[in-house]
């Protein structure tokens, strides 16, 4: 019998895309909380030896790391082919393949070039003021010094720099927020209960948690049924599976809510309205 260990985050999306697998699957695990920018855990010498690029999240199988969530997917499901939802198709075709290229958060594209990336885009209000409980040494040594993807290393010190989204980035993000939320709805128009048919797969475990952090970020609107009807039903949908709860909200550090609280109170994210003027010129 396999002994899983996970190495996650309670807000990455990526994490939140294995632990809903996971959970899918009814899989058990053990799990190790690894703080990303307010302490820099994922950054330091254990954790690197185990995952080179410094990122989460990071499953080892009897003490052997592999390292990307869709690799992740791909291995859980095919070790417990009789457990739980099927993941993926057994005649996958190449549409299945590009939505999951899509909905994947991959550190070779530049952020908001799929849906996946714009995920991380739009966080990083949260990640400036997370990354600012550091001094602005510290985080340019450690990201410079440690970090494992190159182009990253630059974004976050410019985010410590600036404590919240260098100047311009976070409209362009509006502009490829508003692009892959239209995309979705359009494609939803298929009328089937999930992303890719009547099954739950490997392409909702992306995109749940895309969806989540458009909640989570204070983007009002998108899941009222006013303006989104498909992606209104499809987010009713798999925010009442059981798998939401356990996965995503289970896993919540408490690091995000009072951060939000703090950018945005009770109101929508300041950059609600400029979203929606975006929408507005694509449609």
């Amino acid at each position: 019998m396999n002994n899983y260990v996970l190495y996650g985050y309670g807000e990455s999306v990526a994490s939140n895309v294995v632990r809903l697998a996971l959970a899918e699957k009814n899989i058990p695990y053990d799990y190790k909380l690894i703080y990303l920018e307010s302490r820099g855990d994922h950054l330091k010498d254990d954790y690197k030896k185990l995952n080179p690029k410094t990122l989460l999240p990071t499953l080892t199988v009897n003490e052997k790391p592999i390292s990307e969530s869709i690799d992740i997917m791909r291995f859980i499901d095919n070790e417990h082919t009789d457990q739980g939802s099927t993941l993926f198709l057994k005649n996958q075709d190449e549409e299945f393949d590009n939505l999951l290229d899509y909905l994947f958060l991959d550190d070779t594209k530049e952020l908001g070039q799929t849906f996946g990336t714009t995920g991380g885009g739009i966080s990083v209000p949260v990640l400036g003021k997370l990354l600012c409980k550091r001094s602005f040494f510290s985080v340019l040594w450690d990201y410079y010094k440690n970090h494992g993807v190159s182009k990253r290393k630059f974004i976050f010190v410019m985010v410590r720099f600036f404590g919240g989204p260098p100047p311009g980035l976070y409209e362009k993000m509006m502009y490829f927020l508003a692009k892959h939320l239209v995309y979705t709805e359009n494609y939803l128009n298929h009328g089937k209960t999930y992303i890719y048919g009547n099954d739950y797969t490997a392409a909702d475990c992306l995109l749940t948690p895309l969806l989540h952090r458009v909640n989570e970020m204070r983007f009002q609107g998108v899941f009222d049924g006013s303006k989104f009807p498909n992606l209104s039903r499809y987010w009713d949908t798999i925010s009442n599976r059981p798998s939401y709860k356990e996965a995503i909200i289970n896993y919540e550090t408490g690091e995000w809510k009072p951060v939000l609280e703090d950018l945005y109170g009770d109101g929508p994210n300041l950059y609600n309205d400029l979203l929606w003027s975006e929408i507005e010129k694509i449609r």
